[in-house]
């Protein structure tokens, strides 16, 4: 089977799986769910969650595009951060605040932070010259 040929299949099965979800209701849903043994509350958090990181990683992205024609020189300082082990990122922000008293810094929730937090944080710093990513290539 060529790839072209499978592509096409599998973009039939997808609207066809669509198709049949868009036209259950929602009693039938939550009726096949029930009968699968599915936890409800269980998967609408997953949903919520999963629909929250695809929000986060859509307004990454629509950032990332906006600093890029903003401030198109330091795009492509940026991209050396992207071969920057995440480790090694954390480290730099790490000694960065350690070092320097007038940044600060909050976080959500108290949470833990994402590689793309760190990532995107790190973009950040660089942005706004207080890391210069020629100091920290791996």
């Amino acid at each position: 089977m060529n790839t072209q040929k499978t592509r096409a299949e599998m973009a039939a099965l997808y609207d066809a799986a669509l198709e049949d979800l868009m036209t259950t209701s929602d009693v039938q849903l939550r009726q096949e769910a029930i009968e699968d043994g599915e936890d409800l509350d269980k998967v609408a958090m997953q949903v919520k969650t999963t629909m929250r990181k695809a929000a986060a990683s859509a307004n990454r992205q629509r950032l990332a595009r906006a600093k890029e024609r903003m401030y198109p020189s330091i795009s492509a300082q940026t991209i050396s951060s992207i071969h920057l082990p995440v480790e090694a990122l954390k480290q730099i922000i790490q000694k960065l605040f350690q070092t320097d008293p007038t940044l600060g810094l909050a976080f959500r929730d108290g949470k833990k932070q994402t590689d793309a937090d760190w990532q995107s944080l790190y973009e950040d710093l660089v942005s706004i010259g207080a890391i210069k990513p020629e100091d920290h290539e791996y």
